[in-house]
């Protein structure tokens, strides 16, 4: 599971000041030191998140937000025992409506709904779905109001992964069979998994992840070769994705890269502050944010990545944060926790711009475009570094798309975009590769 009690030594470390990059939004939970620790934005506006205890037993504290966190609403996720259970995963599809999945005591793990905003919480899953003292859910997620799905540990050492899926919004939950053999006491991750669509991935603590493209029907495996666990995935679309990998005795971190849907995983070697505490893609961007506390080699803060992880910028290096949700450019949030005394400081939401700001020119990623302007329409495009098909979009000076084409080559096969069939004006170009999204204006005289 994802390590959650108690807080671990190494985060008790330096007092942090308030960057501009976070404002911080004080929740007010039940429990007064409980931190922000599992979290689910729903959009701009509604914001759900599970307080954790880092120093004692408190999981069951719940908050809601429907102004995007300027004010919240608390309680506690009822019939939760606080001394011998804890919640374990969160979802949510609007400001209603929610499940968490709570690890039971004695065979008693269960998935429970709310409809009222979190004031009350109702047992969906029957006594023997996760009725195993091994098994409980470790990842809930919702397509809709109606589609979801949820995995849990294997029930017994030998595996498979405890797989349901639902049609009714949880009223019943439905075994999925046929389900990838699991390795030897192979556990999922405790809230680790990314959706694209009608995609879902969910990590292992055996570094391999699960993949589902109908919404949890049928599932493939594959290993990432982080053998030690997954702390993290985050998708930014179907095909590129990564997955991360925190030891948070030694501060090792480290990072893989998927460009075909998590089929197959390449190790990256990135430059930069890597914080890895949390990951997330940044919807309607090619990038991913990443946060985390100081675990003693003073790697904190945010960093942001355009290039599919394989370098990250560092946004702000002052906060200790824990994980974090992305749904923009412009409406993230992350946990903050004071590492003198393990105490939640309230929930930050991102003020930054910076992610917001123009994708990159085609030569960052090596892509060389010419000639511009071009007098009869037509523009080569050239890459130092191209292994897989890029997608080019030209739209209009309206931004009505006006033409697409997949580029099948490599660095030795150049690219001819012929424009000469349109009238003469300014153009956009956008090329959409395995290291991120970039675009430029082309002029056709």
């Amino acid at each position: 599971m994802r390590t959650s009690l108690p807080l671990l030594t190494g985060l008790l470390l330096a007092a942090t000041t308030v960057q501009a990059q976070w404002v911080t939004q004080p929740i007010g939970f039940t429990n007064p030191v409980a931190a922000p620790f599992l979290i689910k934005a729903v959009d701009a506006t509604t914001v759900w998140t599970i307080g954790y205890d880092l120093n004692g037993d408190d999981t069951n504290q719940v908050a809601r937000s429907t102004d995007g966190g300027i004010t919240w609403t608390t309680g506690i996720v009822t019939g939760v025992l606080t001394a011998d259970e804890f919640v374990s995963c969160l979802t949510a599809v609007d400001a209603n409506t929610a499940w968490v999945g709570v690890v039971g005591n004695r065979a008693n793990s269960r998935i429970l709904k709310t409809t009222n905003g979190g004031q009350t919480w109702v047992r969906q899953t029957t006594p023997q779905q996760f009725g195993s003292t091994n098994s409980y859910p470790t990842a809930v997620h919702f397509f809709s109001a109606t589609e979801g799905v949820c995995v849990g540990d294997p029930p017994v050492a030998s595996g498979p992964l405890e797989i349901y899926r639902t049609i009714d919004g949880g009223v019943t939950w439905t075994t999925v069979a046929n389900t990838p053999a699991s390795t030897l006491r192979e556990n999922a991750a405790d809230n680790v998994y990314a959706v694209s669509g009608n995609t879902i991935w969910v990590g292992t603590l055996e570094g391999r992840v699960f993949r589902s493209t109908d919404k949890g029907a049928t599932w493939t495996v594959a290993a990432t070769g982080l053998v030690d666990g997954i702390q993290n995935l985050a998708f930014r679309d179907a095909q590129n994705g990564l997955a991360s990998f925190l030891d948070q005795d030694t501060g090792t971190r480290l990072l893989e890269r998927t460009t075909d849907g998590g089929l197959t995983w390449t190790r990256v070697t990135f430059t930069g502050n890597f914080p890895a505490w949390g990951l997330d893609n940044v919807p309607g961007t090619s990038q991913y944010i990443s946060t985390g506390p100081d675990l003693g080699d003073g790697i904190r803060g945010t960093a942001y990545s355009r290039d599919n992880g394989q370098t990250w910028v560092t946004l702000e290096n002052t906060l200790n944060n824990l994980f974090v949700d992305a749904v923009s450019s412009t409406a993230a949030w992350t946990g903050g926790v004071n590492p003198l005394t393990g105490a939640g400081t309230g929930m930050r939401r991102l003020t930054s711009t910076t992610l917001s700001a123009r994708a990159a020119a085609p030569e960052q990623f090596g892509f060389q475009v010419y000639p511009n302007p071009s007098t009869d329409g037509r523009f080569t495009i050239t890459s130092q570094h191209m292994r897989t098909s890029v997608e080019l979009k030209i739209a209009d000076a309206l931004g009505r798309q006006v033409a697409r084409r997949t580029w099948q080559g490599g660095p030795a096969t150049p690219f001819t975009l012929d424009l000469s069939a349109y009238k003469a004006g300014v153009y956009t170009l956008e090329i959409a590769s395995e290291a991120g999204i970039s675009r430029q204006k082309l002029v056709v005289q």
